[in-house]
């Protein structure tokens, strides 16, 4: 009776050591045709964790906590390769010789990734601003062929003017920063102009977001812009 209440027990316990051991296998597999296969994978990894969190952040801005999934993407694609080319193969050279290189390379994969999660943190925390791309106008598509040129240039007191090169199909324009509505210009040649104090900071840089819209209050063309870039004139 004890041996089959223990029996599932075992079975679980027996299932996770092999699992754990496998794992232990293939992160530690140093050939040269698995170290590419690790660092692609990472890579591949890397990437779809990035690019699906800022496809996500793009729909819904205020969801903050994307940046964390967003820098464990983006440092995982720099640093994933980097650690299974460079730092485990040293790591298991230096476990075969003796003193101190021993002991550090016993301790210099586990060191790498804690040095890699914090990185995440501290990058999640504080956004960098190529971690972050704005794919809501590749998301946004409305079918209408109205694609004007925005001019934008900034003034010495901070002031930003921006302008369309065309009108034709758009009804009205909508300044957005953040969570909050700047301007908005129902008149063509549709001209207008925001302070730059005025616009928020989003993951780490000052950025808006120039909406045209049609008759019906659709979007049909979407424009970011960051203060930073923007020359002045």
């Amino acid at each position: 009776m004890n041996e089959d209440s223990d029996s599932p027990i075992q079975f679980v316990r027996s299932s996770v050591t092999a699992a754990w051991n496998a794992l232990r296998t293939v992160y530690y597999a140093n050939s040269v045709s698995w170290r590419i296969l690790k660092a692609g994978a990472l890579v591949f990894l890397g990437f779809f964790v990035w690019a699906g969190a800022n496809i996500l952040h793009s729909v819904q801005p205020g969801w903050d906590f994307l940046t964390y999934p967003m820098a464990y993407g983006f440092l995982l694609i720099l640093y994933g390769p980097l650690h299974h080319v460079v730092v485990i193969p040293l790591a298991l050279r230096w476990r075969r010789s003796r003193g101190s290189r021993q002991s550090v390379g016993k301790r210099l994969p586990t060191t790498g990734l804690a040095v890699f999660f914090a990185a995440v943190l501290v990058l999640g925390t504080f956004p960098a601003g190529p971690m972050a791309i704005d794919f809501a106008s590749a998301l946004e598509e409305s079918g209408v062929d109205v694609a004007p040129d925005m001019h934008c240039v900034k003034s010495e007191g901070g002031t930003i003017h921006c302008h369309l090169s065309d009108s034709a199909g758009v009804d009205r324009v909508v300044v957005d920063s953040g969570d909050r509505e700047l301007t908005t210009d129902g008149e063509p040649p549709f001209e207008f102009d925001i302070e730059e104090s005025a616009v928020q900071e989003v993951l780490g840089e000052r950025k808006f977001t120039v909406r045209l819209l049609d008759e019906d209050g659709s979007t049909i063309r979407r424009y970011t812009r960051r203060t930073a870039l923007i020359s002045e004139g």
